[in-house]
């Protein structure tokens, strides 16, 4: 996320996610879901008169939330019954995205300005270049700064000033294993590995004693997003070493490129020793977690959400959950990797931006950030938020994780153009069978191809860069 700045408010994380990752979009699906949309919107309501048409307040709301916390959506339709009934004027209708769609519904809906008043996209650039095109209007312009302050992560989606999304929730990657498997291979149960050496020398373990040591899935790209996003980072001492390597600054995208061939030697490295599973690449990220509860695989990096659930499977007292271990010696090494991944924002062709406003501004209230982490285990992010409220012992040690020092989820800080043509490609070559010059190569080639082909974005990424 233009993982980034400091967060304002109780915590200073600034990253993501997605936080499932971004997915590699398809442009069809897309386009039927915004003229799906279109066809709803085009049945007008059958009012008792055209005054009270008018005074009809009608927000459609294109939705994400699910792949990152499973029971978000069903939690935000409630939220929106019970404001349709203290709101009796105001009619929202949502729209749920898919992983695949999110992106590009949006960019397809921003070029005709029609289609959702309220929308969700991922952190940072998702949010930001959309707003650098005019498609995004800052929230900021409706919303007190005394409302905004208590939201967590804010400064993920800040430009020049102005905040263009709100956050709902904060979410995190830890590492986890499996206590159990732990012990059978001869490693102490209770210790999370915190240097690469550790980590090496317990996949060794693990392996040695027939266990998988780290269960992932790579089909769409996403466990190399996240090594990329996690690992990267820790080989930087600053984001601008990234930004200004996309931008093409002087030397710094050959700088760049060397550091993502120490990355992608490192990943190609845990391939060849076969600490990761051997199908891994034919796997979705969903099926490949499944690994980890069924107990086919010790370790897995993945979110909080998972994390606490994998416990109800296995035992609370049979997971450990970690940091991910040290490999890279940049400044970034220690940071954590949190993110508020799913961030909404209102439309510039909205024609209700005051309504849209008032309802987002009400998700925040004390009573919906409580509802929010009873039902779905999400930690809101609102300094508001009780978090006494938190009395499960796992829980409490992921959002410590969450809330303590500084986050930076590197994805959120390419353009979601770089990620799905390079930064995805590139680990699934890595989790393929090829090489890290190969991953290089291509991150290479597409950097190249994005600023001919895309000049637009090109100069507004530059543009944000430089001011961030």
């Amino acid at each position: 996320m233009n993982w980034k700045v400091l967060a304002t408010g109780a915590s200073t994380s600034t990253r993501s996610k997605s936080m499932a990752g971004r997915r590699v979009v398809h442009r069809l699906i897309a386009m039927f879901c915004v003229a799906s949309v279109g066809l709803a919107m085009a049945v007008a309501p059958i009012a008792g008169s055209a005054s009270a048409a008018a005074k009809k307040t009608n927000i459609t709301y294109w939705f994400w939330g699910e792949g990152d916390i499973p029971g978000i959506t069903k939690w935000m339709q409630q939220r929106i019954a019970t404001y349709q009934t203290l709101n009796p004027g105001v009619t929202i209708t949502l729209v749920p995205q898919s992983n695949s769609t999110i992106i590009p519904s949006f960019a397809l809906a921003a070029q005709n300005k029609s289609g959702p008043d309220i929308d969700t996209q991922w952190a940072t650039l998702p949010v930001l270049l959309p707003a650098l095109q005019g498609g995004v209007t800052p929230i900021s312009k409706y919303v007190k700064s005394s409302e905004t302050s208590k939201w967590l992560n804010t400064s993920e989606n800040v430009y020049k000033g102005a905040l263009y999304a709100m956050p709902l929730y904060v979410i995190g990657v830890p590492l986890v294993w499996n206590k159990k498997l732990f012990k059978k291979a001869g490693l102490n149960p209770n210790k999370a590995p915190t240097t690469w050496g550790e980590f090496l020398a317990d996949c060794a373990a693990l392996k040695a004693h027939g266990i998988t040591p780290i269960g992932m899935g790579n089909k769409a790209g996403d466990f190399g997003a996240w090594m990329f996003a996690i690992y990267e980072k820790q080989a930087l001492n600053s984001i601008s070493e990234l930004t200004q390597g996309v931008a093409n600054k002087g030397n710094a995208q050959a700088k760049l490129l060397a550091s993502l061939d120490k990355m992608y030697t490192m990943f190609q490295g845990l391939m060849s020793k076969g600490y990761i599973n051997s199908n891994v690449a034919s796997l979705d990220f969903a099926q490949g977690w499944q690994l980890f509860p069924e107990g086919k695989a010790a370790m897995s990096f993945t979110t909080d959400g998972n994390a606490l659930a994998w416990a109800k499977i296995i035992g609370q007292a049979n997971i450990g959950v970690g940091e991910p271990p040290i490999w890279g010696t940049g400044k970034l090494a220690k940071t954590y990797d949190a993110t508020q991944s799913s961030s909404e924002f209102i439309t510039s062709w909205s024609p209700n931006k005051k309504a849209d406003a008032k309802f987002l501004t009400w998700l925040h209230t004390p009573a919906n950030m409580v509802a929010l982490n009873k039902e779905t285990g999400a930690f809101p992010a609102d300094s508001r938020f009780p978090t006494s409220n938190i009395t499960n012992s796992l829980a409490k040690t992921l959002d410590g994780f969450d809330t303590a020092g500084t986050s930076i989820w590197l994805e959120n800080f390419i353009p979601p153009s770089i990620d799905t043509s390079a930064d995805r490609p590139a680990g699934q070559l890595i989790t393929s069978g090829g090489t890290a010059a190969q991953a290089v190569a291509l991150w290479k080639q597409q950097l190249q191809l994005w600023q001919s082909q895309q000049p637009t974005q090109f100069s507004q990424f530059k543009t944000w860069a430089a001011s961030s």
